[in-house]
């Protein structure tokens, strides 16, 4: 047989003393003792896998394949940055959208329904002209919102406040009414409507500018207004939704209303005014309209997190001859936010990306141990016993139990992980009324040591309790 990474050569010498798994109730009171078990493990397992290569490395994720996943929830970190915009005022005026460009919001944003499919989250671009843009629609939500707008370069502006200065008419009627705070105003079904807003044109001389909209939502307008007047700030402040993670959309094909200025185009958006609380997604809760000559082009976006890192798996000298190596089963990952910008809704590959880098996390998979310890990852610390009942076993498949190889025990930032060092270690506590008599530390082994640690691929499953790392994991 070979070693992954060299040929067969006598054991070396061992890392520190383990901890207890299942039924390892062994005391360690003395160095002597620690010593003894540790030489009895290095026997055990040369009897088991073989003799050991002194340039043997126990690190086998040498590919560190990324895993990708969305965002959970929020904003770009960016959009909560206070306003700072240059912007120059916009110029003010009204426009009335008819009851066909209603009818065509109420068609394809049908109320509590998840109208997802129907667009895709987006970002723009200034054209170097002027664009308008108008509040055509406004939904039900019983959350309080602003539109604001973000632009490179220039920084974020409020565009419009809820219900602002926005009337509507049931079509043959001649007054006009205001929705409330928190109102639709206008009833599906009821209609038809017609609409009178205010604009807002801003002139963008620069050409080729990032931009995107986001709202900015309370959970009721007492709640925003204490935010404005400064009283309970902390309680008060506003989530996201934004065009760059999912909760905005853009429809094609919209219906123009009649008096849109010659030569113009329009794009028609519809808004989220996602909480976290949570969201029908049916993008009704406001809908705006962009237009332009020409408009800012959408460009379909997609966020994800990549995660790049290794599956750490700790064995512990309880038993000399166990070696599922599942007493501590933690991924430790580096993390990028990243962003993919492609040219159209039909496009397959994006554009442009762009990146951020998130803090370091690790993961908690496993612990079959039964006493406690301390996990060490680059700076930071965790204790089973801050967290779980140190005797339990946990996602080891004990006594018929099941793997889930998903689960997450715990996730936490970490700063200053390694990965071509594996600065990862255990310290693992004695027995008995003084916990800390006998504690021991488990680090990385070096070449050629008999592991008490490995490293592999975050894809590697681990094994169930009292079952063997097999041969294969080791040799070929």
């Amino acid at each position: 047989m070979k070693v992954k990474n060299s040929i067969l050569m006598g054991c070396m010498a061992m890392i520190g003393l383990a901890f207890v798994s299942c039924s390892k109730d062994n005391l360690y009171d003395s160095n002597a003792a620690a010593k003894q078990v540790e030489a009895e493990y290095a026997a055990n397992f040369v009897k088991k896998y073989g003799a050991i290569d002194p340039n043997q490395t126990w690190d086998f994720a040498t590919t560190m394949t990324p895993s990708i996943s969305l965002p959970s929830s929020g904003a770009p970190a960016r959009v909560t940055r206070a306003d700072n915009a240059t912007f120059n005022d916009p110029a003010l005026g009204h426009m009335s959208i008819e009851k066909e460009v209603i009818q065509y919001v109420w068609d394809n944003l049908p109320k509590g329904t998840n109208n997802t499919p129907l667009g895709r989250a987006f970002t723009m671009k200034t054209t170097g002209n002027s664009f308008t843009i108008v509040p055509i629609f406004q939904g039900c939500a019983s959350y309080y919102w602003e539109l604001w707008m973000w632009v490179d370069g220039l920084g974020h502006k409020k565009i419009w406040t809820k219900g602002d200065d926005f009337q509507f008419r049931k079509v043959g009627t001649t007054n006009w009414s205001t929705p409330g705070i928190g109102q639709e105003g206008m009833r599906r079904g009821s209609g038809p409507y017609e609409v009178y807003a205010p604009s807002y044109t801003y002139n963008i001389a620069t050409k080729d500018l990032d931009m995107y909209f986001y709202l900015k939502v309370w959970t009721n307008h007492d709640h925003y207004l204490n935010f404005m007047n400064g009283s309970n700030q902390n309680a008060d402040q506003p989530s996201y939704s934004t065009s760059l993670n999912n909760w905005m959309i853009d429809l094609q094909d919209a219906v123009k209303p009649q008096n849109l200025p010659e030569g113009n185009e329009v794009t028609i958006i519809g808004c989220e005014d996602k909480t976290i609380s949570g969201s029908d997604r049916d993008f009704e809760d406001l809908v705006f309209m962009v237009y332009g000559n020409p408009v800012p082009p959408t460009k379909r976006v997609e966020e994800v997190i990549q995660e790049v890192g290794k599956r750490y798996m700790m064995e512990d000298l309880g038993d000399t001859d166990d070696f599922d190596f599942n007493d501590v089963v933690v991924d430790v990952v580096n993390r990028k936010h990243i962003t993919y910008i492609y040219p159209s809704l039909e496009a397959v590959l994006p554009s442009d990306s762009t990146v951020v880098n998130l803090p370091q996390n690790a993961i908690i998979r496993a612990a079959g141990g039964t006493i406690d310890f301390t996990l060490t990852i680059g700076d930071k610390q965790w204790t089973k016993k801050d967290h779980y009942n140190p005797s339990t076993m946990l996602n080891t498949g004990w006594n018929g139990g099941t793997i889930d190889k998903d689960l997450e025990l715990d996730r936490f930032e970490v700063t200053g992980w390694d990965p071509t060092t594996n600065n990862v270690s255990v310290d693992v506590n004695g027995r008995g009324d003084n916990l800390e008599e006998g504690v021991q530390t488990i680090r990385f082994p070096k070449k050629g040591e008999a592991p008490k640690i490995i490293a592999v691929e975050v894809t590697v499953p681990w094994m169930k309790e009292r079952v063997e790392v097999p041969d294969t994991w080791f040799f070929e």
